[in-house]
């Protein structure tokens, strides 16, 4: 019994470490990971707005993928693929990133999103702000549980 429960334990521990980190694909497929502390250590942006899914407006917090992308010095691609936990795949124009500079969240009212809560990362558009995309057009590309960025 004492083995089992220490397999869990193990196992639980790898999988909630293993959904903490961030994956970028670069245009020649090479790999760079971000653990939630490098993108903590990125310059932070916040945006309040209420979304279809919570009630309220809610602050998160987070990184610009501009900022990202900045750190391992690659440039953006005309769609940028996002990768949820499940496989859920959203293609995003690059016209987003800088018309409305949607973040990846990392908290929601200054606390770390869990994976129950779409975390550990979401990609948020300021709504509330930006009418026009108030919207299920722009809805569909709010990914949460971001695994992967491919460029």
């Amino acid at each position: 019994m004492r083995v089992v429960l220490l397999f869990l334990l193990v196992f639980c521990s790898s999988s909630i470490f293993a959904a903490s980190a961030l994956t970028v694909f670069d245009h020649l497929g090479q790999k760079h990971e971000f653990s939630r502390e490098q993108l903590l250590s990125l310059p932070q942006k916040e945006i309040t707005t209420s979304l279809p899914w919570v009630e309220g407006e809610r602050v998160y917090s987070g990184v610009t993928l501009l900022a990202v992308l900045e750190t391992i010095n690659v440039p953006i691609s005309p769609k940028v693929i996002f990768v949820a936990l499940n496989d859920y795949k959203v293609a995003v124009p690059q016209d987003d990133f800088f018309d409305y500079q949607p973040i990846i969240a990392i908290k929601q009212n200054g606390k770390f999103m869990s994976v129950r809560e779409k975390g550990p990362y979401w990609l948020i558009y300021p709504i509330s702000s930006n009418p026009d995309i108030n919207n299920a057009d722009f809805y569909a590309k709010m990914i949460w549980q971001i695994r992967d960025i491919h460029l």
